[in-house]
């Protein structure tokens, strides 16, 4: 069972694989036909995710100490991803992403963390300027 950990907030709270990956749909029904209805997705992402299993680099601080990282991507967006750390990061921390396949280099910051039972934090990111192109994908479509 991860825990996830929200914002800088230092509680932490367990959670199931099956909670996190369905959470939208315990949401409270949505009727679109009434307007005062709550929206099934009061919190919609800035951009579209993909799945994409891409290497990167990763540069950063854990516990005061320098660390650097081989991973890959689980998901990406204009925006940002998501990806796997053996290193204990915390969210509103900054990182240095490289893109394997290109040597491009970004800075980025934490926006959420979830720890593994198997020891792996679980990292979403969003780039701190815009890199539309920086995974070498077309988002637009």
């Amino acid at each position: 069972m991860p825990t996830y950990t929200n914002g800088g907030s230092a509680k932490t709270t367990r959670i199931s694989w099956r909670d996190l990956l369905f959470r939208a749909a315990k949401s409270s029904s949505h009727n679109a036909d009434d307007p005062a209805s709550p929206s099934p997705h009061p919190k919609r992402r800035r951009a579209h995710r993909v799945a994409a299993f891409l290497p990167v680099f990763v540069y950063g601080r854990a516990h005061d100490q320098p660390f650097a990282e081989n991973t890959v991507t689980i998901n990406v967006s204009s925006t940002g991803g998501f990806l796997a750390l053996s290193a204990e990061v915390a969210p509103s921390q900054n990182l240095l992403m490289s893109n394997v396949q290109t040597n491009e280099e970004l800075p980025c910051r934490i926006v959420r963390v979830i720890k593994t039972q198997a020891g792996k934090t679980l990292v979403g990111f969003e780039f701190l300027r815009p890199a539309p192109q920086f995974w070498s994908i077309d988002f637009t479509s």
